[in-house]
């Protein structure tokens, strides 16, 4: 009797052709999402004839039993009917709707949190004397970002010599391919200066490697390591929510507003 096709080993080889094609983000969430599922399976296989809509609406709930907000819920699930969808596309497996009448939709989350231009200047000359040089950069970063209009971490740490051109910075936004060029400030200047490494070609020292896997290895770890000193200097602030990266790509708005530049730098 041939062997039936397992919905857990396509998945596994979809995440494999996601390394390959260079997508290591991707591929490392989706083996978070599949691996949550095997939890709630508590077996490392399943038979795509084995996966109906009673399996799905248990897995649902047992999320949501799990104290997982709404949105975070609905990922999980249509992460397991993106992969699904795809076997079926493919001719590995016949659609047998096991996710019909799931609601999977995202719902648009409030307003995201955001400084205001006050409390960046805050943040601006907080006297961060007596704290390691990592919470510095994690500060000096988040403004960076905020005077280059909401540049993401991995912009940052992947700008170069060839970034700075005629007195302006300019990049591409990873997410849009959007080109954004603004004035290279002084107080950019001197936070690459103070950071600069002989050790990596880039402009800050989070990345020291050419290979695409490393690469994003330490991406993820310089990141992480800068949103967790960030948090304590949003406690420092007082603020009322999580300092991150993510909101200097939502706070630039409000300095540009609210503030010269030259009171910032």
């Amino acid at each position: 009797m041939p062997q039936q096709p397992d919905f857990i080993a396509y998945a596994n080889t979809c995440i494999a052709r996601m390394q390959g094609q260079g997508r290591y983000d991707a591929a490392h969430k989706l083996g978070v999402y599949l691996g949550r599922f095997v939890s709630y399976l508590g077996r490392g296989e399943m038979p795509f004839a084995d996966i109906d809509a009673a399996l799905m609406q248990g897995y649902q709930a047992w999320l949501a039993e799990r104290k997982l907000g709404r949105n975070s819920v609905a990922l999980f699930v249509r992460s397991l009917k993106r992969i699904y969808g795809m076997a079926v596309a493919e001719g590995v497996a016949t659609d047998a709707r096991p996710f019909e009448g799931l609601d999977v939709s995202y719902r648009v989350k409030m307003a995201k949190p955001r400084m205001a231009a006050r409390d960046i200047l805050r943040l601006r000359y907080l006297d961060l004397s007596g704290r390691h040089q990592s919470v510095a950069f994690a500060r000096d970063l988040f403004l960076f970002s905020v005077l280059a209009h909401g540049m993401t971490a991995y912009e940052a740490f992947h700008l170069t010599e060839d970034n700075i051109k005629g007195g302006s910075l300019v990049y591409t936004r990873r997410a849009t391919a959007e080109q954004v060029t603004v004035s290279w400030l002084p107080f950019m200047q001197q936070t690459v200066d103070r950071y600069a490494r002989p050790a990596t070609p880039y402009l800050f020292p989070a990345i020291t490697t050419r290979d695409p896997l490393a690469d994003w290895h330490q991406h993820n770890v310089a990141l992480h390591n800068v949103n967790r000193n960030l948090k304590t200097i949003g406690g420092l602030l007082g603020l009322s929510f999580p300092l991150t990266m993510t909101v200097a790509q939502h706070s630039w708005q409000e300095a540009a507003a609210g503030l010269t530049l030259g009171s910032l730098v």
